[in-house]
């Protein structure tokens, strides 16, 4: 080998040519088609590689499964570093395009001192790297595995009671359908001014009941004040509430005027108070149930989020569902700052991903948006294939102030941010990068003006 060999490496560029050629000397040559072991976890560690083409995937096997740990690029260094304390290998290296490395044997981990001082400092520096990024890695799963053990628990302590309560508001429910029925019954006779031949004479402000209100605000605030002056002529308690009540369950003055014309005159009044309240006792229900439907979603999305019911590997995985339950989480954080979230999928396959550690892309990415959008708004999330049809392209797009020219080249350095002292830690945009591309062979890009920032994540199908 030669010096030149090293031109691709950016951990040994600029070293002195002397240095080069000391390890071009020492180095050997091994090569590894696709799918080929280079090394095999547990087997001693004896060897520093340079990766001067290809790609290596180093797999580790626990509890009886495998997953993707560590991806090394061309240009990369991997293996024993002076001053490791390694003594095996944590995983099995497999080459994953047609790999060429440069392998030097410790036995000369120690002549470095006097024939490449340079390399050394540059070696020992590259460790320090890497125990940093292990350690960040390793940050990351245990963060995983805590909100996992979380969901978990809120999924136990929450769905016997969420199910008991969705239970009593659908009785309730029922129950007062069934109280309305058998109150028709028992005051037809003493309400109304005639008796129909047939039917529930209360028919008519049943069918009315939509329990939804105007969509325009203007128009409802119009059929409001309409049915107050109503309902004050008729000498109803406070009218303006009764009135937003009965225009919430969908009914106007123009129903309730055709409906008490047909009821006792002394009557009207405790009529009309009656549906009021009915209107708003079957409104509270629909609120329950909201409500608890909410739980068991949010309850749902943070066990998907975190994937903590499947094994830590890569998979079939639906893209749209971990993008619904990440803004379903995040939902909080778009309301605070009314933002309206668009959603525009396309039709996907499903992707072999780690699906959880996609959710954190999503997370930061998404939290990005937020913390850039003023009051007011917008974020668009779609979906797309490639046009080569190889690749799931997932955009993310909101319509801030855009990031400056100068800084777009730095975002996705680590500890690099804009936001200010303990709002961010710089280091949301570097995980999301390292996640696609190192864990899923993927891209990320951004484009920015002012109005309008996409971040497109790319991800391979195969």
């Amino acid at each position: 080998m030669r010096a030149h060999d090293f031109a691709g490496v950016p951990a040994l560029s600029s070293l002195p040519e002397a240095e080069l050629e000391w390890l071009a000397s020492l180095c050997t040559l091994e090569s590894a088609e696709v799918g080929e072991a280079v090394f095999e976890q547990g087997r001693p560690m004896d060897h520093l590689r340079i990766i001067l083409s290809g790609r290596l995937d180093i797999i580790r096997r626990e509890a009886g499964r495998e997953g993707a740990f560590v991806t090394v690029l061309a240009g990369e260094v991997t293996g024993l570093l002076p001053y490791s304390r390694a003594k095996t290998y944590g995983g099995t290296g497999r080459a994953t395009l047609p790999l060429q490395a440069a392998c030097l044997h410790r036995q000369h981990f120690p002549e470095m001192h006097a024939h490449a001082p340079g390399l050394l400092e540059r070696l020992i520096g590259l460790m320090l790297d890497r125990t940093r990024e292990f350690t960040r890695y390793s940050e990351q799963q245990e963060r995983l595995v805590s909100l996992g053990t979380m969901a978990a628990g809120l999924a136990h302590e929450l769905n016997n009671p969420a199910a008991a309560a969705n239970r009593a508001a659908q009785t309730l429910l029922e129950t007062l359908q069934s109280f309305d029925e058998h109150s028709s019954a028992l005051l037809r006779e003493v309400i109304f001014k005639t008796q129909p031949e047939s039917g529930d004479p209360f028919s008519p402000i049943y069918d009315a009941m939509t329990l939804k209100a105007p969509a325009s605000a203007l128009l409802r605030s119009d059929v409001e004040d309409d049915l107050s002056d109503y309902l004050e002529e008729h000498g109803v308690e406070r009218p303006w509430d009764a009135a937003g009540v009965l225009v919430s369950g969908g009914l106007s003055r123009e129903t309730l005027e055709s409906f008490s014309a047909r009821v006792r005159p002394e009557q009207v009044r405790n009529v009309l108070a009656w549906t009021a309240r009915d209107v708003e006792m079957r409104l509270l229900v629909g609120e329950l149930l909201e409500s608890i439907k909410r739980i068991s979603e949010l309850v749902g999305a943070m066990k998907s989020y975190s994937y903590m019911d499947q094994a830590h590997e890569k998979g079939p995985t639906d893209l749209h569902e971990g993008l619904n339950n990440t803004l379903t989480i995040l939902k909080h954080k778009f309301k605070k700052k009314s933002i309206r979230v668009v959603t525009d999928y396309a039709e996907l396959p499903l992707v072999p991903a780690y699906g959880g550690e996609l959710n954190q892309v999503w997370t930061n990415l998404l939290d990005n948006a937020v913390a850039a959008l003023p009051e007011g708004g917008s974020v668009t999330v779609s979906t797309s294939l490639d046009p080569s049809g190889q690749y799931a392209c997932v955009d993310i797009a909101d319509d801030g102030p855009g990031i400056p020219e100068a800084l777009q080249a730095r975002i996705f350095e680590p500890f690099f941010t804009t936001k200010g002292v303990g709002e961010g830690t710089g280091l949301g945009l570097d995980i999301a990068q390292k996640i696609v591309t190192r864990r899923h062979n993927g891209s990320v890009q951004v484009s920015s003006e002012p109005g309008e920032t996409h971040f497109t994540v790319r991800l391979p199908l195969t």
